[in-house]
């Protein structure tokens, strides 16, 4: 559990850089010139080559980052999923929260840049966040739409959601 634990916590920080990021490529302040310049890895195996071109305007560089924080928070939905794939539990507030992982871990498997609620039918219900501040979120609703953090209540309820588990089995 350890080790799920401390692949959650970096999955967050991974989240966290990647907003970070992010947030610089939307600024303007990272320098396209350099940034998308060749980039050579000279590796054990195998060196890999990135040619300039890719990343030599801020558009470009600005998507691939916000793909990234997509990706990152995708990793997260996958890293509570594992921990949570080990808890047996009654608790009404952990059975919420494995269902609102299970469904947002799934809509990310369904497409990581653009990712889509997948929820089958028999997984249709309504999760009650309140207990860590958060809404309330239909599942059925959400089934086929784009999806958006707002829906889940955003990332500060995700951090809290984070919180819930680590506490939850930290403590069991």
């Amino acid at each position: 559990m350890n080790n799920l634990i401390e692949d959650t916590e970096l999955s967050f920080k991974l989240l966290e850089y990647s907003i970070r990021n992010m947030c610089y490529a939307e600024l303007g302040e990272i320098d396209a010139d350099l940034f998308g310049q060749d980039l050579q890895l000279n590796l054990d195996e195998e060196g890999v080559s990135y040619s300039s071109g890719e990343f030599k305007n801020q558009d470009s560089i600005v998507r691939a980052s916000q793909m990234a924080v997509s990706t990152a928070f995708g990793a997260t939905a996958i890293c509570l999923d594992c921990i949570l794939e080990k808890v047996k539990s009654d608790d009404s507030e952990i059975k919420i929260i494995k269902s609102l992982i299970s469904a947002t871990r799934n809509a990310f498997s369904h497409g990581i840049a653009s990712p889509e609620w997948f929820v089958k039918p028999h997984k249709f219900e309504v999760l009650d966040l309140s207990f860590v501040g958060g809404i309330r979120v239909n599942l059925e609703n959400l089934n086929g739409q784009p999806f958006d953090y707002s829906q889940i209540g955003g990332l500060a309820v995700w951090y809290r959601v984070k919180s819930h588990i680590i506490l939850y089995v930290s403590n069991t």
